[in-house]
């Protein structure tokens, strides 16, 4: 993560260097998906089964934009995410449901390359976790925060393309993915068993719970204005849109 930000500041100034336009934007966007937490002890657990499981959010951008193909984005997103899974006990009738819900903001640090209206992008991401519910067989299980991390971090991929729009303002469409590669599960939570406390099998080791989720994003970006080199010294002037 760490190298990836790096590389990222590093491309940054190496666009500031060699870019004959810089473009300015901000941006609104929202949208909806799935959301998982991986754990392979669950995965492997024939007595658990992962469900879909929705999620969605929305928040902000400011974004820079190099020339016409490069650009480098810092997003704010509120998102609510969720995973769902079904289970059975010895001596139960049907199946029960274990469901975990967290809200947090997410901060984006994002590369984007821009070719004939479409664009894909990569970064790292920062979650902030602002809340935990957990439900066991329609129980809420009593102040589950401390069996969960208040942050984690994440890599992103996405990929998309803009609708429409005019020299200052646009709408894109995009699908990103973003995977945790740090545990959602606290050491006070692994001690108690979460994120499935109640369970017929007893797992031979701790595993992690990484958060997983594949999210459709409507943008709305609206164009501030734009630096360009002049002929004068190279020097670059701010324009207006």
């Amino acid at each position: 993560m760490k190298k990836l930000t790096l590389t990222l500041s590093a491309l940054l100034f190496v666009l500031v260097l060699n870019a004959q336009e810089i473009w300015l934007e901000t941006a609104l966007k929202g949208g909806g998906g799935m959301s998982f937490l991986m754990n392979k002890n669950i995965l492997n657990d024939n007595t658990y089964r992962n469900t879909l499981s929705p999620m969605y959010g929305f928040g902000a951008k400011v974004a820079v934009n190099f020339g016409a193909w490069h650009g480098i984005a810092l997003e704010g997103l509120f998102n609510s995410s969720s995973q769902k899974w079904d289970y059975s006990l010895p001596n139960v009738t049907g199946d029960l449901q274990n469901e975990v819900k967290w809200n947090s903001l997410e901060l984006y640090l994002l590369y984007r390359y821009i070719r004939n209206r479409t664009y894909i992008e990569v970064g790292p991401m920062y979650s902030l976790i602002r809340s935990v519910e957990q439900t066991d067989n329609e129980v809420q299980l009593q102040d589950p925060d401390p069996f969960y991390e208040d942050n984690y971090l994440a890599g992103v991929f996405g990929f998309g393309g803009y609708l429409g729009g005019s020299e200052t303002f646009s709408v894109g469409l995009g699908l990103r993915v973003h995977y945790g590669f740090t545990d959602l599960v606290s050491d006070e939570g692994h001690a108690e068993g979460y994120p499935n406390p109640i369970r017929e099998n007893v797992y031979d080791s701790q595993a992690s719970n990484n958060p997983l989720v594949a999210q459709l994003l409507l943008e709305f970006n609206f164009g501030i204005g734009h630096w360009a080199k002049t002929s004068c010294h190279e020097r670059m002037k701010f324009f207006r849109n």
